[in-house]
């Protein structure tokens, strides 16, 4: 059939790109509306497939997967899939069916599995800082957005048709973008885990070793090779200890127990 994974990678977006900007709506947006959701996902697919195969007859003459499959076309339907779904639901939820939901009722109404709470400390259900984190988030996934669709690719358009030596600094930029990306990723969870990394592997090294707690514990007393005693309990006590209750002690049988009684009443 001629197809190929970048096809299906970019005939991805014609089906499920309209799907995009209406979800992000109803996560962030009080005045989303459900059913405007709805038929904001069906209208922008139908309105991106039909541009679609219109790009392919009016750009090639001709509806095959050769023509579907050219940049031009398939941007065309991804473009079309994504902002008329955006455009609807918009029109949808600020005119026909506006909502007014209050996102502080998910806190009442989603709960943790067995409310566990394991693992988040204080700062981690602070609702303050939450939302300074959300903020922190937010922001930088502006401006990460803006950079990958916006400028990244309108840095292209000036060298129009890329030249041997611009394409192999483009390459390069984009595989250093790749390693920086796997470095990040890879040692900054590390580096924020590593009071529990050190943690757990104190906890290994002490069940290796046959201690007990964190290595930074202090060990717990010894027992004294003396009989009666303990760290903690002094000789004096051990020595108030009266002689017949130390014998009684030492009986290891019934047999024993009875002859030593027949001694005391002699």
């Amino acid at each position: 059939m001629g197809l190929n994974l970048g096809w299906v990678y970019l005939f991805m977006g014609v089906v499920i790109g309209s799907a995009v900007i209406p979800l992000w709506n109803m996560m962030t947006w009080t005045k989303a509306s459900g059913k405007g959701a709805v038929i904001a996902a069906w209208s922008g697919f139908a309105l991106a497939v039909i541009g679609w195969l219109s790009g392919a007859q009016i750009q090639s003459g001709s509806i095959s997967v050769a023509t579907l499959g050219s940049n031009e076309v398939m941007l065309s339907g991804n473009l079309i899939a994504i902002i008329s779904s955006g455009i609807i639901h918009y029109v949808y939820s600020k005119f026909v069916d506006p909502q007014d939901f209050d996102f502080s009722t998910l806190d009442s109404m989603i709960h943790l599995v067995e409310q566990d709470l394991s693992g988040l400390g204080a700062e981690q259900q602070d609702k303050t800082e939450l939302r300074r984190t959300k903020r922190w988030i937010t922001r930088r996934g502006y401006v990460l957005t803006f950079v990958l669709a916006i400028l990244w690719p309108a840095l292209s358009l000036p060298a129009k048709v890329f030249t041997r030596d611009y394409f192999a600094f483009w390459v390069l930029l984009s595989v250093a973008w790749g390693f920086g990306a796997a470095i990040v990723i890879s040692f900054l969870p590390l580096f924020e885990s590593q009071d529990e990394i050190i943690r757990v592997l104190s906890g290994m090294y002490n069940m290796i070793t046959g201690k007990k707690g964190n290595v930074e514990d202090e060990e717990e007393p010894i027992k004294s090779l003396r009989k009666g005693t303990m760290d903690g309990e002094s000789e004096e006590e051990s020595a108030e200890t009266p002689d017949d209750e130390v014998e009684l002690a030492e009986v290891s049988s019934e047999k024993d127990f009875e002859n030593f009684q027949a001694e005391l009443k002699a």
